[in-house]
């Protein structure tokens, strides 16, 4: 992987993710809101310590695979232990949940552990700003709230860590993860034994705040105004929420066009476009919606758990039998029904890595195990993606949403139906080659 001297290329294209591996290895850099892009960045480009440890730079998976899972071989989907469908059996932690509440039932069980000193989690401070902190007492878990979908500062994490003796549990998306485990490596590998394990999340992209200021522009709501935000809770797949100082309001996640407008992937943000670690390879335990036919009556969210370490499937077992989930065996084929190929794989990401790379063009470097099992895309469709989201990205930036949803509605929806057709014919063609389950191994609500 070719080093860089600093992290300009990286300010000027627009690949940070903030996770703030950066400002850990450079104390004078800092993270700020790119009053353009709406996305954090670092303050400046810093010099090569900072660069080292940049997961938009470019990740090693295979350094890093062999420092998290020295026993373990690689494998297109990571380490599988064992691979789980389940739900918190607390209908009120479920519910309030994001997918089924297991991330909450494995931080208290963590928490409950003899020499686990802390859980690192995201928790709101105002407004649009989340940050990491530090969590003690397992009856503080049901009030953290659930995902989060805008860019947040993540620094707090690592400075966590570097500050505080003990070993703790992280909760984290996985670029965020990438990061840290690069600082901890590169920089301070006297600290890596402070994480006891990590909790990854299957993570289905992240948005820019203009995703939020476009759909408050197109409600007609104040974005300045807001005091909170949830994505998810209510259910399976939740509505968006917002509070304002007169109330809440909010917003159908699956079937409102404005939402549909304001969260269309083009707000996401650039880095997301070329991630291949939707399924955080790099984490103990993952956890993540399990969107499956077997599963979609079900009223309450149901979780994806991939188990990567013989700890953490032994954890999941005495969570079921201890009377705290429900839980059912899955399968492999699972992941890729539920996530879909692309986002399993890299199927897209691997092509416009390629097509940028073509181009002559600076991008972060990311090769993982899953990459013999991608079906890249056409080059010519990563260029006309590219084409596209640079021509959306500045209407975003000149904050012309309306031109947005106009826009969608002539040139995106045909294309939008026939990927949501497609999609949906591969994934009942995958379905029908896995033999269907038992009644009874689906025991959820």
């Amino acid at each position: 992987m070719s080093k860089s001297a600093d992290l300009s290329d990286v300010i000027a294209e627009g690949w940070c993710i903030g996770c703030g591996a950066c400002i850990a290895a450079e104390k004078n850099l800092r993270l700020v809101l790119d009053p353009q892009r709406l996305i954090y960045r670092p303050s400046e480009p810093g010099g090569e310590a900072a660069a080292s440890v940049c997961p938009a730079v470019g990740v090693d998976f295979d350094e890093l695979h062999r420092q998290r899972f020295p026993h373990a071989a690689p494998t297109p989907l990571g380490p599988v232990e064992s691979i789980l469908l389940a739900q918190s059996t607390d209908h009120d932690r479920n519910i309030r949940a994001s997918s089924g509440g297991v991330i909450r039932e494995l931080l208290r069980a963590y928490l409950a552990e003899e020499g686990v000193t802390g859980a690192i989690v995201l928790d709101h401070l105002e407004g649009l700003r989340f940050e990491p902190r530090l969590l003690t007492d397992p009856n503080q878990v049901d009030s953290l709230p659930g995902s989060i979908y805008h860019n947040i500062p993540f620094q707090n994490a690592l400075r966590l860590l570097e500050q505080q003796d003990g070993r703790y549990v992280l909760v984290a998306l996985p670029c965020q993860v990438e990061g840290i485990l690069k600082f901890l490596m590169h920089r301070r590998r006297e600290s890596l034994p402070r994480l006891h394990a990590i909790i990854g999340l299957v993570c289905g992209w992240t948005y820019s705040h203009h995703a939020v200021r476009a759909i408050c522009w197109l409600k007609g709501w104040d974005a300045d105004g807001i005091q909170d935000i949830a994505f998810r809770g209510g259910g399976p797949v939740g509505r968006l929420r917002m509070t304002f100082p007169d109330g809440e309001r909010q917003v159908s996640r699956r079937w409102d066009y404005d939402y549909l407008v304001a969260f269309d992937r083009s707000f996401n943000l650039p880095r997301c476009h070329l991630c291949v670690d939707h399924l955080n390879l790099l984490a103990d335990i993952v956890v993540g919606d399990a969107w499956l036919p077997r599963v979609a009556h079900t009223k309450t969210g149901v979780s994806l758990v991939v188990c990567r370490t013989p700890e953490t499937a032994a954890l999941m077992a005495r969570l079921k039998s201890g009377g705290r989930i429900h839980s059912s065996h899955g399968r492999e084929a699972d992941i890729v029904i539920s996530q879909g190929h692309s986002l399993t794989y890299g199927d897209f990401a691997y092509a416009y890595a390629e097509y940028l790379s073509r181009a002559g063009r600076f991008h972060p470097h990311m090769l993982a195990a899953n990459r013999p099992a991608a079906r890249p895309v056409s080059l010519g469709e990563a260029a006309r993606f590219d084409r596209e989201f640079a021509a959306k990205t500045r209407l975003q930036w000149d904050g012309r949403y309306r031109y947005l949803w106009l826009r969608k509605a002539i040139v995106d929806l045909p294309r939008y139906a026939y990927r949501f057709l497609k999609k949906h014919v591969r994934r009942a063609a995958a379905t029908r080659d896995v033999a269907a389950p038992d009644p009874a191994d689906v025991p959820f609500r």
